[in-house]
């Protein structure tokens, strides 16, 4: 879609600076290469109209044979491949499927470096994985890229209390800071992960008690 407008956008501004002819000067030749460059930007958004509508009617294979370094392709073939193993056993071939997940995710994020729901994304494979490192790296990474986008709040901070052991203490202070600011729907769904995880033990000890009086009560 963007390259199509893209090459609108410089096609009309290429006409603005031609000399202005009248119908019956224009060639054939003239013709051609009009048609040719309206023809071009008609097929890249035929081809993203294409390719979207077979991702939303869940042809993620079709759509990825017609795509290159697409990373709306590669976060569904990546989400696909998660939901194939988050329904198996511990196994080779689960942490095998969760590795071919988190290759896809790297494909969007390659493509979208900036974009950090791809880096959430591969934050979840990796905590999935239990590799303690790379799940670090990526939270400290997360902090860094994307500090202020609250979009990321809830699911973010849920695997940040999953691996909680893992992380650094920069990266506590500053998950327990964002919790604390957090609304009561948000606070309620990472407490109860974080409670799974057995690890709302520095939530229970920095959050105040009008917040916190129902999950650490129990504790």
């Amino acid at each position: 879609m963007a390259i199509a407008l893209a090459v609108i956008t410089i096609l009309m501004l290429i006409m603005k600076k031609m000399p202005k002819f009248s119908i019956s000067e224009l060639s054939n030749k003239s013709w051609r290469i009009i048609a040719l460059a309206l023809f071009l930007p008609a097929i890249a958004l035929f081809h993203a109209a294409l390719v979207s509508a077979l991702l939303a009617l869940g042809f993620i294979s079709a759509a990825d044979a017609l795509s290159y370094n697409n990373p709306n392709v590669a976060e569904a073939q990546a989400q696909k491949s998660r939901a194939i193993a988050i329904d198996m056993d511990e196994s080779n071939e689960r942490n095998q499927i969760l590795t071919e997940s988190l290759e896809y995710w790297q494909q969007g994020i390659s493509a979208r470096p900036l974009w950090p729901y791809y880096h959430l994304g591969a934050l979840d494979v990796e905590v999935l994985l239990k590799d303690q490192a790379a799940s670090q790296q990526r939270i400290q990474h997360i902090i860094e890229l994307a500090p202020n986008e609250r979009g990321l709040d809830q699911s973010f901070m849920i695997l940040a209390f999953i691996a909680w052991n893992w992380l650094e203490a920069a990266e506590k202070e500053w998950v327990l800071q964002r919790l604390s600011i957090s609304s009561k729907r948000i606070l309620k769904e990472v407490f109860f992960y974080a409670k799974q995880a057995n690890n709302q033990q520095d939530i229970c000890a920095h959050l105040a008690w009008n917040k916190v009086k129902k999950l650490c009560s129990a504790h």
